[in-house]
């Protein structure tokens, strides 16, 4: 059953901190202003102004040369080399006589061993400001750790830098954050949100609070913080003032190694598809996810011919096709029945979703729906409204196939726990005969019954609001300030479909 999955996805209290609320002169403002055009997600090294002093102050021997030029920058353009100089000089005062009179060798010898690591793009995931998005865009709404590595990965492919090689000195801050909280979120935070969706009831103290319930508070809370205190680190990060750096070491942010790579090809179809994708932007390329289904059936009609080498499968993919076509024509459905995303709930929304985690028959699924529905309602929505089938946007399919697997899985649990027949008690008793082993006993099926819809649905869905199709972009409806889609002409240029490249 759905419960707490606000918590789990990030929901609108993750994603209502901006990330770049500043004036910054950085970014392809900057290269335009010096004729050089820059791709998409590139970000220049020309000098930013920030008014306040930074978080953490280097040491005049550990800036580099005084003649050339310093500014303060945010996590997108401090280096862990930059940064572990900044830690080390704050901590140097308090350091025993003897440490401080290393302190030289220490660093030198630090400074050895951060560039002697090396990590693969492949292993590196970014905030969406390193790909070029503003706080407007769908994808620094609509994303969790594994979407936002996905799209990381799709945009290196697109722009050649996959399986290249970075230096552990020249990751980027905001790079190192990403990627450790991917790490421990599909390490630590997935495995524990099953474990406490597995957590039976055990003994009931009051009313719907039981045992299983004290266990899997601080879970919940726990998750739900820990993906708060990332949210707001991770953005406020970007644009503060963090270090005071050289313009070399700013240009070195988070660069590979030239002319170096991992051995490995990327399989043809990922090509394929980076080849034809941008970073969805709320100006000049509308995601994937608001496309019509139409359009969905015959891109895919059309891949499929591309690969058949059958003329005969060619006419039924075209027969097939029409047939799919005229029926979602004439298939009439009602898109504001569909309750709100919710990813899309406020934050109020959240917290009476949260709230409610606890109350016996109708928490999880039926809550969300409520609220998802009353949502639609406060917004104005015509619920008598239909539409073709086919003019329904993958969202609204996908969020409806999002509710359908929870609500199902939801009623399942009910029937599984009133009944006493949860399937791996079944199994247990099967296997130990006499035990008498109950649902109570013994963890539960829904923790692992849950997972592909958190984890595959939701996180395919954030992909397909994240990302455009190239063919959609209109690099001439960018605002001035966005960073990404006033060079979106150039993309094809950089990295567009190869002559004859089948089309998904």
């Amino acid at each position: 059953m759905v419960v707490s999955t606000i918590g789990e996805r990030g929901g609108a209290v993750a994603s209502a901190a901006p990330h770049s609320s500043g004036p910054q002169s950085s970014g392809p403002e900057s290269a335009q202003r010096s004729g050089v055009p820059s791709a998409p997600g590139a970000r220049s090294a020309q000098p930013s102004k920030r008014p306040v002093k930074p978080l953490l102050k280097r040491s005049p021997e550990s800036s580099g040369s005084g003649t050339e030029p310093r500014e303060c920058v945010g996590s997108q353009f401090a280096t862990l080399g930059v940064v572990f100089d900044a830690v080390f000089d704050s901590l140097l005062p308090i350091l025993p006589a003897a440490t401080r009179a290393q302190a030289p060798s220490i660093k030198a010898r630090a400074h050895r061993d951060l560039r002697a690591a090396r990590v693969s793009t492949l292993s590196v995931s970014s905030h969406p400001s390193d790909l070029g998005a503003d706080e407007d865009d769908p994808i620094s709404t609509y994303r969790d750790p594994i979407s936002q590595w996905i799209v990381t990965q799709l945009i290196n492919v697109r722009e050649g830098r996959d399986g290249q090689v970075i230096r552990a000195e020249d990751l980027t801050l905001s790079q190192a954050v990403e990627t450790v909280w991917l790490y421990l979120y599909v390490t630590v935070m997935v495995p524990l949100t099953i474990v406490r969706r597995s957590i039976p009831s055990i003994a009931p103290l009051a009313g719907p609070i039981s045992v299983g319930t004290i266990v899997t508070l601080p879970i919940l809370i726990g998750v739900f913080a820990s993906t708060q205190i990332y949210k707001a680190l991770s953005n406020s990060l970007v644009d503060a003032c963090v270090v005071s750096v050289t313009r070399s070491e700013k240009e070195r942010a988070g660069k590979s190694i030239k002319d170096l790579r991992f051995a490995g090809q990327t399989p043809q179809i990922v090509r394929d598809i980076a080849s034809q994708v941008l970073v969805a932007d709320a100006d000049s390329c509308r995601p994937i996810g608001s496309l019509p289904l139409s359009r969905i059936v015959s891109r895919t009609s059309t891949y499929l011919k591309a690969v058949s080498k059958n003329p005969a499968t060619d006419q039924q993919i075209t027969d097939m096709t029409g047939r799919l076509q005229a029926f979602m024509k004439q298939a009439r459905v009602h898109p504001n029945l569909i309750p709100a995303d919710p990813a899309d709930f406020t934050a109020v929304e959240t917290v009476l979703s949260l709230g409610l985690t606890f109350v016996p028959y109708i928490s999880g699924a039926p809550t969300d729906i409520i609220i998802g529905l009353n949502k639609n309602r406060y917004e104005g929505a015509d619920f008598g409204k239909t539409i073709p089938l086919g003019s329904l946007s993958v969202t609204k399919s996908l969020t409806a196939a999002y509710y359908a697997y929870a609500l199902t899985a939801h009623i399942i649990e009910l029937a599984w726990s009133n009944a006493g027949v949860d399937p791996a008690a079944s199994l247990a008793n099967e296997l130990f005969p006499g035990l008498g082993i109950t649902a109570d006993m013994i963890p539960r099926s829904s923790g692992i019954v849950s997972a592909p819809n958190l984890y595959g649905l939701v996180v395919f869905h954030n992909v397909l609001r994240s990302l455009c199709l190239q063919e959609d972009s209109h690099p001439e409806r960018a605002r001035g300030t966005d960073a990404r889609s006033r060079n979106q002409a150039n993309a094809t240029k950089v990295s567009g479909t190869p002559a004859g490249r089948v089309r998904w």
